[in-house]
């Protein structure tokens, strides 16, 4: 999901926890995951710079040097799923996840209130977690990284069966704020390489996403490559056990998913 339609439904969240509020209801979100492999830390303030200088109106432009934001180097062994969060409340947590000079993922509302969260496969190499407060204000933040576990199989897929995978329904405030929390995942084995047609239909007008996964990596992703709103992957599978992961695409629930992968 782009940056753009996150920002988009959370606007939405917001409007409708807005009208909750005025009739006096309210919710919370319960978004935790299982913790292994912590590494734990406290970002700092840095310097700015020296006091405030004087903006003159109307005056040529002034320049100001901006220091870079607390970082921390994070050192990834092995690829797989990592969950990595900055907690800043009362204040507004931003994480930005660089891997050199280019921006693997940002997030400033994934985690619980105003924390910041990232869930995402990983390769092996180091990448820089930089911290920053959403309105510019000083701030304390603990940061946290962890690698996540496969998730629970729901299912086996048997080649050329469909097999139903059940949602349960996701109140709009309380829908899950990352791919991993939205999905469920089922069990496919290979015995021999082949090619494989995998499909995933999503009932009551859902539109399905699929993940293929392999030893901590994403082999393979589609969202409408189907008929319709369904998805489908169409590849050579070597042998041995694969996990795919089926969910809606923004992340409602309510429904039904049928998964078949077919030889073909």
């Amino acid at each position: 999901m782009t940056d753009h339609w996150k920002k988009t439904t959370r606007v939405l969240a917001a409007l409708a926890l807005l009208g909750a509020i005025i009739a006096c209801g309210g919710s919370s979100d319960d978004d935790g995951a299982p913790i292994t492999a912590t590494s734990e830390g406290t970002a700092a303030a840095q310097p700015a710079g020296g006091p405030p200088q004087a903006l003159a109106l109307g005056a040529a432009p002034t320049s100001i040097q901006v220091p870079a934001p607390p970082s921390f180097d994070l050192t990834i062994a092995a690829q797989a799923e990592y969950q990595i969060d900055a907690m800043g409340a009362p204040m507004d947590a931003e994480i930005f996840l660089y891997r050199g000079d280019d921006l693997v993922e940002s997030n400033d509302d994934g985690g619980e209130g105003t924390n910041a969260r990232i869930v995402r496969f990983l390769d092996p190499g180091t990448y820089s977690v930089r911290i920053v407060e959403h309105r510019a204000r000083a701030m304390t933040a603990q940061v946290q990284a962890q690698q996540l576990p496969e998730l629970t199989p729901v299912g086996t897929l048997t080649p050329g069966q469909p097999l139903q995978v059940q949602f349960p329904n996701f109140p709009i405030l309380q829908r899950p704020q990352n791919d991993r929390d939205a999905a469920r995942a089922v069990t496919f084995t290979v015995a021999a390489p082949g090619t494989y047609q995998c499909d995933a239909a999503a009932s009551n007008g859902r539109d399905a996403k699929m993940a293929i996964i392999r030893d901590g990596l994403i082999v393979a992703q589609d969202d409408d490559s189907g008929e319709g709103n369904n998805a489908r992957i169409t590849r050579a599978f070597e042998p041995g056990t694969y996990s795919i992961r089926v969910w809606d695409w923004i992340r409602r629930g309510e429904m039904t998913i049928t998964v078949s992968c077919t030889p073909r």
